[in-house]
Parts: C-alpha cells; structure tokens; sequence
C-alpha cells in the first residue's frame, strides 16, 4: 500500500528541480522588446518653385553625397545669371576707367575747348570797349552796350566752366566718385551671387550618403516652394525604435548591448546596442504588435544596428529586440549616448 505514496514521492524527487529551474530561466533577465526599423530621414525639396525636368533616382536606390537626384525648369529665373553677370562687368569697366583717371585725348580735349572759350572772352572785351567808346562820344545805342556786356559776363562764365573741366581732366576723377563706382560694383556682385544661389536651386542633390526612400515627383510636375521632391534615409545609421515597458525602465540603460532579428532571416541575430531612451512616458502606440503592450506606460527607446546599412535590412519591417546583459554591461559615462528629449523619438 505505501508503493503509490513511494510513486510520488520520487516523480516530486525528479520534478521540483526541473520546476525551479524552469522558473530561473523564466527570469534570468532577458527583456524583449517589439518595434520596427527605422533610419534619419530627410525630405528634399526645392527653395523656389520649378517644373520638374528629370528625376535621376527611384526608390531604393544608394546615392552619394553630392549626387544629382532632381533638375528644375526655373524659367526666366534661369536667365537673370546671365544678366547679372553682364552688370557686372559694366560696373567693374567703370570703375577700372575711374583709377585709371582721365585719357591723353580727354586733357587735350579740355584745353582746346578752354582755349576756345579764351578767344571768344577776349572779343567779348573789346566789343564792350568799343560800345563804351561810342556811349562816351554820344554816338553809341544804349542796347549794343547792354547786349556787349552780357556777352562777356556768359564769356566769362563758359571760361571758368572750361579752367574747371580741364582740371579734373588732368587730376583725374574726385574720390567720391570712384568710392561710388566701388560700390556698385560691390553691389553688383551681390546681386550675382543671389542669381546664381538661385539658379542652383535648379539641382537638388543629396545631402549626404544615403538610400532613397520614397520618390514623389515626376518629369512635367510642378513643384512649389518647399514641395518635397524624394525623401531620403542617411545611409549612416539604422536603428529600431521600440517601447521599454515601464516595469523594465530600471533594467535597461543607454549603451547596453542588444540583438535584433527579423522574419525575413529567421535564426539570424544583428548586433545592436540601445542608444536613446526617452526621459517620458507616454501609452504605447497603436503600432505595437500585442494587446497587453499597448495598454502599458512605456518610454521610447532607439536600438541602433552596429552595422548600420551593411545589414540586409531596411526601414519599415517589424524586428524584435532582445536585451539579455545588465546595466553593468552598458558603455561607460564618458562614451554613452546623451538622453535626448521623447520628441526626437517619435
């Protein structure tokens, strides 16, 4: 009668150690996490609006920094370069003949015209002479010698105007007006570079080294002024924004090594560690897979891919975290990533 009792007693012998066991593995520190991977995107756009010529890039395509990836049709904007240029040119001329002062011919110029205006001075004179002679024998017209002396006042005057041209003729331009020159020309230039910042707004490139993700403009679309043409991922950073329940907040730390893996390679783990984790919580979005999550207090969090861009992975599909290290394994003070505000993690 004691055999069913010896039974059990051995069956409990052989199962509590495999129960307790069980429970250790159940809570040996392993914290999984849901979310998707994402990257630093941008969109590109131009500064002023434009038809759309050629778009060089489709979705999923690599580009270097530098790259062309859209051109414009700017219409007459394209043309005020060159119209600029010309003004400029001009303006440069001036002020090149203004410090070069007066030519040769200009001076000789000037002193044959005063010469002229001396001559005719000197018979203005002696009409006014004459007619005085005549006043003073009773014989002269009071209107010839009125008439006479006002053709030597206007002598006079075109003499001095004459002596005034032939001296700046031979000191060369007065300073305020090369001082002017020189500010057109400065102005000029200004104009010029507008135009031509401007005319490259025609191109639009890349930024930096990257993937293109989305392409939303097509030849003969007319794009306005901030109208985005291609949104694009920098190709220098992958990572999986995901969720810490607020019951694990204390376990995970900025710096901790992590593995992420994916459905489409399944039994294959990426080497990740957990970068940014954001300082408020907030409801779990929609996103998440489970029910239970979604319901929780969670804060946001950012695992980035130590290989960035050479994984076989892109933004968009699903991946699940796993964090099996303590916060003694986190990277130190001195090198770990600075928390940054939740806005920069949504």
């Amino acid at each position: 009668m004691n055999r069913p009792s010896h039974r059990l007693a051995a069956a409990l012998v052989v199962a509590l150690p495999l129960l307790f066991a069980g429970c250790r593995r159940a809570d040996d520190g392993t914290i999984r996490l849901n979310g998707r991977i994402e990257a630093p995107t941008v969109d590109l756009a131009p500064k002023v609006a434009g038809r759309v010529v050629e778009v060089k890039v489709r979705e999923g395509d690599r580009v270097s920094q530098g790259d062309l990836l859209v051109l414009l049709d700017l219409g007459e904007t394209s043309f005020s370069v060159e119209r600029d240029r010309d003004a400029l040119g001009s303006a440069e001329a001036r002020l090149e003949d203004l410090k070069a002062g007066s030519r040769s011919q200009e001076v000789a110029s000037a002193e044959a015209d005063l010469a002229d205006k001396r001559a005719v001075l000197d018979l203005a004179r002696r009409e006014v002479s004459r007619q005085e002679a005549l006043m003073a024998k009773k014989v002269g017209i009071p209107r010839d010698l009125d008439r006479a002396r006002t053709e030597l006042a206007r002598a006079q005057a075109m003499q001095k105007s004459s002596e005034q041209r032939l001296a700046l003729a031979r000191e060369g331009s007065r300073r305020f007006q090369t001082e002017q020159a020189r500010s057109d020309v400065k102005r000029a230039q200004t104009v010029v570079k507008q135009s031509e910042t401007v005319a490259r707004e025609a191109e639009i490139r890349a930024p930096a080294d990257g993937v293109v993700l989305h392409r939303m403009a097509e030849p003969g679309l007319l794009l306005g002024a901030g109208q985005p043409a291609l949104t694009m991922a920098f190709a220098g950073r992958l990572y999986v924004r995901a969720f810490i329940p607020e019951t694990k907040l204390g376990r995970v730390k900025q710096g901790m090594p992590a593995q992420v893996s994916v459905d489409a390679f399944p039994g294959r783990l990426f080497p990740a560690h957990v970068t940014e984790i954001s300082p408020d919580a907030e409801f779990t979005p929609k996103p998440v897979e489970t029910r239970e999550e979604r319901v929780n207090l969670v804060y946001a969090a950012k695992i980035d891919l130590d290989a960035g861009w050479a994984e076989p992975l892109v933004p968009g599909q699903p991946a699940e975290v796993t964090i099996t290290g303590t916060a003694s394994d986190a990277v130190p003070e001195s090198t770990k990533p600075r928390a940054v505000p939740s806005a920069s993690l949504r």
